[in-house]
């Protein structure tokens, strides 16, 4: 991997970053002149114009001029690059090609802002047919995997930032030096997933196995090219979560039995481009209720919800001996889940709560949420009732069942062991549930 930072103040001079970097970056709108004697020895220098070409150009070093043509720099320069922005999205491929194919630097320069994972999967398209020299690159955090695999892209070089990041989306100098092009990478998609632990809870599995690894966030609009993108930027695999674990199926080739059964994925395994499906979710569930001394064999659980999570509850609880009951908002979700898992499907207002030993939220409601109204009243779980939220940490639901003296069983608890289990999926290694655990 080839590096270039770029100095975001004057201050990152004299930082020890510098020394992890093949090229350094100084840009006009920070500095008024090249700093003397920044550069290492084997490294290169890029001066970068924003604005008036009016900065005295070093002897070999490369200059990017954004959009102007080439004849405003002398001969005694490095690489000339041509640059092109776009910071509100990414064009389709062919527009991608045509705008740096028609730049006359020796490498043409390209950051666009992705916003789906879709846009990330026109970039590695655009970059394998602009035909030139280049360096294209996703803004935001949906374009770090971009930056990360250079030689996926086919890029010249890749930018870091030193103290500060001076593009969306930029990691650190040492975090790049440190994962190298051959690192691992996983990450979990879904639409609205700010909130997730789940980065913590996989690096720090990454950390403790010694494996050279990160997890990305994909928090996308829309799983087109999903499929694309695991196989193009050799992700090892990625979790699946709201509201995707259902749909996602059509972008995968084949389902493992668990993840049949219930008809909802949460982890894809890139087997050697065969994308596998599994859901984790399950044990994750099982694990729970181990956790919270609860045996489901002949109680009545109430399920709340109607998404692929609920679909996986039914399916444990059903296969565990227990009479399930599910409703939810959408009745023809909690229908159809009633239908496949030979469960009891009920309108919302025709269900008496205090008739169920175990009540379980499969619902994205959390404290944070816009509408805080379950599809049941929750004043009126009592003291001999299990709860379990799927949500981890404190929710209104769980703060009811805490006052009222239930048994919990904690979506934290349900969080980790599948995610461990998808981490062994990944990896290969077994990583101990209290490192995970700590981490969230």
């Amino acid at each position: 991997m080839k590096i270039c930072a770029s100095l975001g103040s004057a201050d990152d001079i004299r930082s020890k970053e510098l020394e992890k970097a093949d090229m350094i970056e100084i840009r006009t709108d920070i500095f008024d002149s090249v700093p003397p004697n920044i550069l290492r020895d084997g490294q290169e220098g890029l001066l970068s114009f924003k604005g008036e070409i009016t900065s005295a150009i070093p002897k070999g070093w490369s200059v990017d001029i954004g959009e102007v043509g080439r004849s405003v720099v002398g001969s005694h320069v490095g690489d000339v690059i041509s640059s092109y922005h776009d910071f509100s999205g990414t064009p389709c491929t062919d527009d991608i090609v045509n705008i740096l194919g028609s730049m006359d630097g020796d490498i043409s320069k390209g950051a666009f802002a992705v916003n789906a994972v879709g846009d990330a999967v026109r970039l590695f398209d655009a970059s394998r047919r602009v035909g030139r020299r280049h360096v294209i690159l996703g803004m935001g955090e949906l374009g770090k995997v971009t930056r990360i695999r250079q030689r996926n892209m086919g890029n010249e070089f890749t930018f870091a930032y030193v103290s500060e990041m001076t593009a969306p989306g930029q990691m650190s100098v040492s975090e790049m030096r440190e994962l190298g092009d051959d690192c691992i990478i996983t990450g979990i998609v879904g639409s609205g997933i700010g909130y997730t632990r789940s980065p913590r809870m996989h690096n720090a599995a990454f950390k403790h196995a010694g494996i050279n690894g990160t997890y990305l966030t994909f928090d996308t609009p829309s799983l087109d090219g999903v499929g694309d993108l695991i196989r193009d930027f050799d992700l090892k695999g990625v979790n699946v979560t709201k509201p995707y674990k259902t749909d996602v199926v059509e972008h995968i080739d084949r389902c493992d039995r668990v993840s049949s059964a219930t008809g909802a994925v949460n982890t894809i395994v890139n087997e050697n481009g065969v994308l596998v499906g599994y859901n984790t979710d399950v044990h994750g569930i099982e694990m729970a209720f181990k956790m919270g001394s609860v045996d489901v064999n002949g109680l009545r659980a109430l399920i709340l919800g109607s998404g692929g999570a609920a679909r996986s509850c039914a399916y444990f609880l059903s296969e565990n001996g227990c009479d399930v009951t599910i409703t939810g908002r959408n009745m023809d979700a909690v229908r159809r889940i009633a239908s496949e898992f030979s469960v009891t499907a009920r309108e919302k207002e025709s269900v008496a709560v205090k008739g169920y030993d175990i009540v379980v939220n499969c619902t994205p409601l959390n404290r944070n949420s816009d509408r805080l109204e379950y599809p049941i009243r929750i004043d009126q779980i009592d003291h001999r009732q299990t709860v379990f939220d799927m949500v981890y940490g404190d929710t209104h639901l769980t703060d009811v069942a805490a006052l009222r003296g239930c048994t919990m069983v904690r979506g934290e608890d349900m969080l980790v062991h599948q995610g461990a289990m998808s981490f062994e999926l990944f990896t290969s290694v077994t990583v101990p549930y209290e490192v995970m655990r700590c981490a969230i």
